[in-house]
């Protein structure tokens, strides 16, 4: 097994009103695998990738990456680790007064490259993300699948170990995600970076994972690789994550596809009623 890039260990996470967002949620992602989180709305999905990074900072538990602990860094550290860790969301985050190409040069400015690295840069990353023609043209131009892939481009423009994805895929139409869930595994497979991808969309996961953390009111409730957890959920959470909005189509061609029969799976669901 690889050594773990990224242990979570007993987050905990509370805001101002008592209302935890987190509670107690453990677990390793290994260097160079494609990790899921998937839960509803409001499960913590989105406070947890942000206290993976410490841009939310746990209030109890810890988090390790590539085994040192990111609460004992010092804010240059924290910072230090946070270019290995790039990240992208839901809606972009782009600069709309900056065109393609700046905005992929902005974290190589930060980072303190010179100009004409940094563009020569972003030239390669826009050429691997299919972009090379919108370098001159601003956001605003773009459709939400460009945007996607410029914000992809920027995310690993400084070379990261880790990509942490906060439903990066909600606002695009099938289509488009398939050809971003394509990019995000090229990336994977050409760079090894490890990709932790947070999502309420089971086809994200099954497409993209190897392994998936189910979650439910603040709380890990299943762990395991997408065909264990799909084919067998233990949890009540990953049952009705199955049984929701026609999935069970979906989870029977995954299953399909892994060379599990109909009649194997109804066989469990009989079984368990």
């Amino acid at each position: 097994m690889p050594d773990a890039i990224i242990r979570a260990q007993g987050l905990t996470k509370s805001f101002d009103k008592g209302d935890l967002a987190l509670e107690d949620v453990s677990f390793d992602i290994y260097s160079g695998e494609i990790f899921g989180v998937i839960g509803k709305s409001g499960a913590g999905k989105s406070t947890l990738v942000r206290c993976l990074n410490f841009l939310e900072r746990p209030s109890a538990g810890e988090v390790y990456f590539q085994g040192e602990a990111l609460s004992g860094m010092s804010r240059k550290k924290l910072y230090q680790a946070r270019q290995s860790i790039g990240m992208i969301f839901q809606q972009f985050n782009l600069l709309m007064q900056r065109t393609v190409l700046d905005n992929v040069c902005f974290p190589l400015e930060i980072a303190g490259w010179k100009r004409e690295t940094a563009k020569k840069r972003a030239a390669e990353l826009l050429e691997l993300v299919k972009l090379s023609e919108k370098a001159g043209t601003y956001p605003a131009k773009l459709s939400g699948g460009q945007r996607q892939r410029v914000a992809i481009a920027r995310a690993v423009a400084c070379g990261p170990k880790a990509l942490l994805c906060d439903e990066a895929t909600s606002a695009l139409d099938p289509e488009t995600t398939r050809d971003i869930l394509s990019l995000l595994r090229d990336i994977n497979l050409r760079f090894g970076i490890t990709i932790v991808v947070i999502t309420h969309e089971m086809q994200v996961i099954e497409n993209l994972c190897g392994r998936v953390a189910v979650m439910d009111a603040a709380r890990v409730v299943e762990i395991g690789g997408v065909r264990e957890v799909f084919s067998r959920p233990k949890s009540e959470a990953a049952r009705a994550l199955i049984n929701t909005d026609g999935e069970a189509a979906a989870l029977l061609r995954f299953l399909g596809k892994n060379g599990v029969s109909i009649e194997e799976v109804l066989g469990h669901v009989w079984h368990d009623n």
